[in-house]
């Protein structure tokens, strides 16, 4: 765990949507950080970049945390100028000092992170850095938390996970594949649907099952 932070410093959560940011949004809680907004960057299809979800699903989840999402539109290729503009944006309007990112163990993200925030002048931190892998999906468990399976990578995850909620079972079934129970291969990707700080759970009807070469993806909508 890295909180380079100070109980009382406020900051943005790095906001997929998904268990890991979620996770890393309690964990900062407890530390005693104070959690401004969730920051989102969007395509200009309306979806996140990270997971694909509706700008939709990320706004009601926020507003079922009672916590303001912020977004950024941005291409791959712009990723880094759009971290700078939400960044001087937030800084500005929100006076945050920091970000919090739910990455567990990939050097290259965390160099990135490290880069971004020296460069914009913010600390940051990593609720999550190092954790074992299944230690990850296990806490968000034993947390409360419920995350449903909204992709998953077709050459390692069996498309009938999809629509499920991440549970034991799914992690035992990780294991006993040798792959990571917290998808850090891309094996799956969740939406957060219930857990701490959701004043009720998040309502979705599931749509069709988008397929192609390397992935299928559930879509999802509110209700």
């Amino acid at each position: 765990m890295i909180i380079n932070s100070a109980a009382g410093d406020k900051v943005f959560v790095s906001w997929s949507g998904g268990k890991d940011s979620y996770l890393s949004l309690l964990l900062a809680r407890k530390e005693g950080l104070d959690i401004t907004c969730l920051l989102s960057f969007v395509g200009a299809d309306g979806n996140s970049r990270s997971h694909g979800l509706e700008t939709g699903m990320l706004e009601r989840q926020a507003e079922l945390l009672g916590i303001p999402l912020e977004t950024e539109e941005v291409t791959w290729e712009s990723y880094e100028k759009g971290f700078e503009l939400a960044v001087d944006r937030l800084k500005i309007e929100r006076g945050i000092t920091g970000g919090v990112f739910g990455d567990v163990n990939l050097v290259e993200h965390r160099e990135w992170i490290e880069k971004m925030c020296q460069r914009c002048g913010i600390k940051f931190n990593l609720p999550l850095w190092l954790m074992e892998e299944r230690a990850v999906s296990e806490e968000l468990i034993k947390r409360g938390g419920r995350a449903m399976i909204v992709a998953i990578r077709n050459d390692l995850v069996d498309e009938s996970w999809l629509g499920k909620v991440m549970d034991e079972a799914y992690i035992d079934y990780c294991v006993a594949k040798g792959i990571s129970p917290c998808g850090e291969g891309g094996e799956a990707h969740t939406l957060v649907v219930d857990g701490p700080f959701f004043r009720e759970p998040l309502k979705i009807a599931p749509g069709e099952v988008e397929r192609n070469e390397k992935q299928s993806r559930l879509r999802v909508s509110g209700i």
